[in-house]
Order: structure tokens, then C-alpha cells, then sequence
């Protein structure tokens, strides 16, 4: 008879045999325990009847089992004996007459494993990873070392079974330990809830596609971004969930941390509210067809401290938050209790209405210039909360921005307002101001297509270093206290009125001066326009203030903003110069220096800089006055203006925008300069005016 044939009569001989009577081999048994599982193995028989009655010995250490004298059981012996035995999960809940001296070892794909029986547990609830229950009511408790794999609890991560009640049974059995999932896409319809003090731990969290930019090809599913550990959630969630926040009341959550919770970590995993890319006909989906889950926050620490996310997304369209730290506080019947104190966030990507909402309570009063009113009732507890020592660093944030790349019309509704990749909004109550202290966000990148990239409010020493937005620009409310923004690139404010620029909060720090992306040396400048009639010439110089003599007039700001017209045009700005006149009868190129007048109206009242002043009334940087007035107007004073330069009818150079300073007197336009300069022969400036502001340095030279 050939070999073959002889294994096949082993085989079927094996599975003609009673249960018990079925050993594994040496060589399977290797295989399966591995030399871990065969050390807890050894460990359990040198601690139980086969080692009081075979050897009449104590319990020897399993480091001296495994490696000690030749006296002491091996391994490698019980491989040889038939104290193991292969079985289902099946086959154990179905066991009348369990052995304590036996191992029994669960095939299952997924669920492999090593169990024996407790005669003296007969209560403990059955969850399938590491307690079995048979029919007859024998408990079989899992051989492991403390960390947990969700697989074990019948977790199927293919992306279409529910995982939901699996996955909750490993976070319990799991609590105070580790919980491992596997590669795979685990279909989630409800809330998770994870123990304090336990590490959830994925196989990664693969890539993602960053919804907002415009690219030639879309995956057709967002399973094809996923080759990690991808916790999907559908649905919206059976329970809603309420903080100490009138904006986030009656909520719905995927995954949240124990409330007052400490040393919670999770990594390595994606937490995705699952939503179609392309519709049956392959074309892609818009809001109104992608089927998106509908649950409002991703991952909820709910004032919990010594929290640590390290290589974890939450991304999908989440309707309120992605991540939302809650440090509003809590009253239980006993105490107050509630804050979140060093929180580590590192490599993590977070999307959402608000990608990571940092948030205390708002029953308080916000001061005025009479102070604040300090809150009565359940209101007071809240100034007792608060949030410190948060570190974020190599992060990525991102707003609402639909994968079809474009906004959410309809969405109106539900995101405003402030829907904003980061948003940090502490509380003021019980006499404490600004319960949010000292937030630190280091290489970080912001990405949106909404109005804002940050929103700040009632918060101390926001910090930000090393930091990029790509569009919206960073909101701050008079609240915001001592903020930093050191070597960052971040837009500028162009809306919101109630919000202003960080540089204008309370001890703003911002190193180098910048806003707006590829402006981002902002420049502080000061200089002095001259203007005086040369004999029917009006002809003028720019000086440095305070200084009326072109030998002291060298200011170096003057010349950076100034750069273009000077490198390119050779105009000396400190030599009395002609002033252009649209339709004059000299040099019609205006695209450097300084000229006066518009060429749609006859008054040349106002004048024009060729330097692009970034100047836009949303943001207006300069501040011009009439410093000497020898005309013959004694109520002329000045303002600045925007003046869009494609509306410019001769050569601006593409400039976006240019200084305009429009001479006043009293309600209206001044005179005509030629009218109102006295005409002299060379001689002194008869009209000084000074302009000071800011400017985006790197910009100049650009055509």
C-alpha cells in the first residue's frame, strides 16, 4: 500500500475515534501552541493533579520546567502524551464529561486556541474568546498571556457580517488589558464603548483619500483604501449620548472612551463612518446618494485623562465631531468630577464637521468689559473642569469637503455653524476663565474648503508650531488668550466679523510675522509720501518717516515693498518724480512708482502705488494721515482704499490689488492736486502724508 494511501486510513481511522481519544501529534502540536503556548501548557500541568500524581512533586516555575533539570517535565513530553486534544468550539459547548487534566485545543480559523477546564467556575458568562460554557455547564477558560484578539470572540471583519456584539464582548473581556484586532473591515451598527486603562490596538490604519482635492481619479470604494484594521460603522446608533455643551446634546457616537476614564490608547486603527464612493452605475455619488452612516461623533473622550492616540484615523462624514475631547465635566450622586489632562495625539488623521472638536461646557457667561457673571446652580461645576497638557503632532485635519470635490450644498443646516477642521472652545464659570490651557499642535497640516481651518474661543496659549492650512483661515474671538504661532502658514480672515486676527488677541506671540499662504514674511512698513507743484508739475518722493531730506530717507522696508518698481524699473522713490496722469501727455506705463489720479474721472484726487498692498477691505492693513498741509484746503484729510488692478484701464503688472489713498475734504473728494498744491518753483513738500501697514514681503516681484 502506498504512503498516501496509508495516511488516508490514518485520517479516517482519526475521525472514527471518540473525542477524547484523539491525540494531536508532536508535530501539530508544535505548530499550533508554538513554544509560548507549549510553556503555558507545561505551566498548567506542573500546577495541577498530572503533577501531584504522576511525579508527587510541588509546582515547579514554568522557566524551570521549560529549561531545567532533567528531573522536570518538558514540552516536548507532553507532545508525547495525550494530554491534548484537537475540538471545535462545537464539540467543547457539547462535552458532557470534561477532564481537568486535559488541554483542549480549538481549531476554528480565527479562534484557535488553548482551553481547559474551571470545575470550580459553573457562573461565568460564556463570550465565546476566552470563556466557553458547555451545555452540561463547564466553564473552559482560554490560556493567554492577558492580550486579547477580538477574532477570538467571533469577529469576522469581512465588511458585511455585524461585528458589533463580538467586538463589544472582546472590550470586555479585554478591560484593563490589550485588545488586538486583526487585518479586516469590522461592520459596526452601534456604539463601542472602551474600558479605562485598556490598550485597543489594530493592524494599521492604511491610507485614506483626502476628500476636498480635485484629482483625476476616485477608488471605486472606500474599501479599496483599506488593507488595515477598519472599524465601519452604518446606521446611526441605537442611544444618543448628551455633554455639558448645548451644541452637542442628544448625540450619537461610534466609539466611546469610559467617562472620567485614565491610560486608554489606542493605534494602529481606522474608525470610518461608512459612506459610497460610487453609485450601481459607477458614477460618483453626490450628498444625496452616498448612503453615508449617520452617527454624529467618531471617538468620544468624555473627560478622560492620560489618553493616547498614536496612528489612528477617524474619517467619514461625521455629523457633529470625528474626535471630540470633552472636558465639560460631569455630576454624579456623590462628587463632581471631569477633565482631560495630558491627552498625546501622534500621526493621526481626523475628518468631520469638526475634525477634532477640543470642547468645556458653555452654561457660563463670557466677560465683558464689566467682567463676567459668575454661574448659579449646576452651571458652577463647570468652572472647575477644564483641559491642559494636550499635544498633537504630525496630524492631519480636514472639514466636510465631499469626495465628489466640491461643497455639501444642502448640508447648510446641518454644519453651520463653524464647521471646521479644528475647533477649541473652553468655558468660563465659577471665577476660572479659560479652562483650556496651553493646547500644542506641532507639524500639523489643515486642509478645508470651508471658511475656517481653526476656530478659537474662551482658551489660553493656543500654540501652533511648524503648522500649514491650506485654505480657510484661523478664527480667534476676543477670548483667546496669549496665543502662538511660530514658523506657521495659516490664511487670512476674510469673514465672520465676531472673530478677528490672532495677532490682535491678548498677547499674541506669531514668529515670523505671516498669513496667507505664499505671503509669509509679513512685513511691517512706514514710510512718508512727499507731494509738491513744480511749476505746474506734481512731482513726489517717498522718505522714511519723520525724515524730510532724501540723504536720510533709506529705510530697508521701503525698499522691499517698493522692490518690483525699483529692480525692474530703476525708479529712484527718493528723487522728486513726476506723478503719471492717465491721458497725460507723458509716460503711460504706471506699473511703477506712484501715480495719480484714475483715468474714468477728470478730479486727480487720489493716489495710487504700484506696489501690491494687499489691501482688500475684508483685511485692510494701512493706516494713512495728513502729517503737513500747506494747501490751500485746511480740512483735507486722507484714507486708504482697495483698487482691484484688472480694473485698472493701463498697465498693472497682474498685480491682485494696489494701494489707493483718496484725498478728503470734509464729506467728499478733496481738489484736484494741480488746484489745491501751491505752485512753486522746486523748493519743499506742500503735502506729507503718512502711511504705515503691513505687507507680504515674498509676494513682490511676482508678474
Amino acid at each position: 500500500m502506498s504512503s498516501r494511501h496509508e495516511s488516508d486510513d490514518v485520517q479516517g481511522e482519526r475521525a472514527q475515534q471518540p473525542l477524547m481519544e484523539r491525540p494531536m501529534s508532536r508535530r501539530s502540536m508544535l505548530s499550533a501552541l508554538g513554544f509560548a503556548g507549549a510553556a503555558l501548557a507545561a505551566e498548567h500541568f506542573l500546577k495541577g493533579p498530572l503533577a501531584r500524581t504522576a511525579f508527587g512533586q510541588g509546582a515547579p516555575a514554568v522557566t524551570d520546567a521549560v529549561y531545567g533539570d532533567d528531573d522536570k517535565i518538558k514540552p516536548t513530553l507532553l507532545m508525547n502524551m495525550s494530554y491534548i486534544i484537537a475540538v471545535t468550539l462545537a464539540e467543547l459547548r457539547g462535552m458532557e464529561e470534561p477532564r481537568e487534566d486535559l488541554i483542549y485545543f480549538v481549531t476554528d480559523p480565527g479562534q484557535e486556541g488553548h482551553f481547559i477546564y474551571d470545575p470550580a467556575d459553573n457562573t461565568s458568562p460564556d463570550n465565546t474568546g476566552t470563556i466557553v460554557a458547555s451545555a452540561a455547564g463547564a466553564r473552559f477558560k482560554r490560556l493567554h498571556d492577558g492580550s486579547v484578539n477580538a477574532a477570538w470572540f467571533g469577529a469576522v471583519g469581512d465588511g458585511m457580517s455585524d461585528d458589533t456584539e463580538a467586538v463589544r464582548s472582546a472590550l470586555e473581556a479585554a478591560r484593563g488589558k490589550s485588545l488586538f484586532f486583526p487585518p479586516g473591515v469590522f461592520r459596526l451598527t452601534d456604539t463601542l464603548i472602551i474600558p479605562r486603562n485598556t490598550f485597543v490596538r489594530g493592524s494599521g490604519a492604511s491610507s485614506w483619500y483626502a476628500f476636498g482635492q480635485r484629482r483625476n481619479e476616485v477608488p471605486d470604494s472606500i474599501l479599496d483604501m483599506e488593507n488595515g484594521t477598519v472599524l465601519m460603522f452604518t446606521g446611526n446608533g441605537s442611544r444618543t449620548y448628551s455633554s455639558n455643551r448645548n451644541d452637542f446634546r442628544d448625540f450619537t457616537c461610534a466609539v466611546k472612551l469610559d467617562a472620567d476614564a485614565d491610560g486608554t490608547q489606542l493605534s494602529d486603527l481606522k474608525i470610518l463612518s461608512h459612506f459610497k464612493i460610487r453609485d450601481a452605475l459607477g458614477n460618483i455619488t453626490t450628498q444625496h446618494t452616498d448612503e453615508h452612516a449617520m452617527f454624529d461623533v467618531g471617538l468620544w473622550i468624555d473627560n478622560a485623562t492620560h489618553v493616547k492616540l498614536d496612528r489612528v484615523s477617524v474619517v467619514g462624514y461625521w455629523q457633529k465631531a470625528g474626535v471630540f475631547l470633552d472636558a465639560s465635566g460631569r455630576l454624579s450622586a456623590t462628587a463632581e468630577y471631569g477633565s482631560i489632562e495630558y491627552a498625546t495625539i501622534k500621526d493621526c488623521l481626523f475628518q468631520g464637521k469638526i475634525g477634532l472638536a477640543v470642547l468645556g461646557g458653555d452654561e457660563g457667561n463670557p466677560p465683558d468689559a464689566a467682567g463676567f457673571t459668575p454661574p448659579v446652580d449646576d452651571a458652577r461645576t463647570e468652572g472647575q473642569f477644564g483641559l491642559s497638557h494636550l499635544l498633537v503632532s504630525d496630524s492631519f485635519f480636514s472639514g466636510t469637503d465631499h469626495h465628489s470635490n466640491g461643497f455639501a450644498p444642502g448640508w447648510e443646516s446641518r454644519i453651520e455653524p463653524d464647521s471646521t477642521p479644528i475647533k477649541i472652545d473652553g468655558f468660563i464659570g465659577s471665577g476660572v476663565p479659560y479652562r483650556i490651557n496651553h493646547p500644542r499642535f506641532v507639524n500639523c497640516s489643515i486642509q478645508t474648503r470651508e471658511s475656517a481651518s481653526i476656530v478659537l474661543d474662551r482658551v489660553i496659549r493656543p500654540t501652533f508650531i511648524n503648522c500649514r492650512a491650506e485654505s480657510g483661515p484661523v478664527r480667534a474671538s476676543p477670548y483667546t488668550v496669549l496665543p502662538r504661532l511660530i514658523n506657521c502658514e495659516f490664511p487670512y480672515n476674510r469673514s465672520k466679523t465676531e472673530f478677528q486676527e490672532m495677532e490682535h488677541c491678548q498677547g499674541a506671540w506669531i514668529v515670523p510675522g505671516m498669513r496667507r499662504l505664499g505671503h509669509i514674511h509679513l512685513r511691517e512698513y512706514h514710510f512718508q509720501v512727499e507731494l509738491r507743484n513744480n511749476n505746474g508739475v506734481i512731482e513726489h518722493r517717498l522718505t522714511k518717516a519723520g525724515a524730510m531730506q532724501p540723504s536720510t530717507a533709506r529705510s530697508f522696508d521701503v525698499e522691499a515693498l517698493f522692490r518690483y518698481a525699483v529692480q525692474e524699473a530703476s525708479w529712484d522713490y527718493r528723487s522728486w518724480t513726476p506723478l503719471p496722469l492717465p491721458g497725460g501727455t507723458g509716460s503711460d506705463d504706471f506699473s511703477k512708482g506712484m501715480f495719480l489720479g484714475e483715468k474714468a474721472f477728470q478730479s486727480k484726487y487720489a493716489l495710487f502705488t504700484a506696489a501690491a498692498i494687499d489691501n482688500h477691505p475684508d483685511y485692510q492693513e494701512a493706516e494713512a494721515a495728513v502729517t503737513l498741509n500747506r494747501t490751500s484746503d485746511t480740512a483735507l484729510w486722507i484714507r486708504p482704499a482697495a483698487y482691484a488692478s484688472q480694473n485698472v484701464p493701463y498697465r498693472m503688472k497682474n498685480y491682485s490689488n494696489v494701494l489707493k489713498l483718496e484725498l478728503r475734504s470734509g464729506d467728499g473728494p478733496a481738489a484736484s492736486l494741480l488746484t489745491a498744491l501751491p505752485k512753486e518753483s522746486g523748493g519743499s513738500a506742500s503735502l506729507v502724508i503718512s502711511v504705515r501697514g503691513k505687507f507680504y514681503e515674498q509676494a513682490y516681484g511676482l508678474v
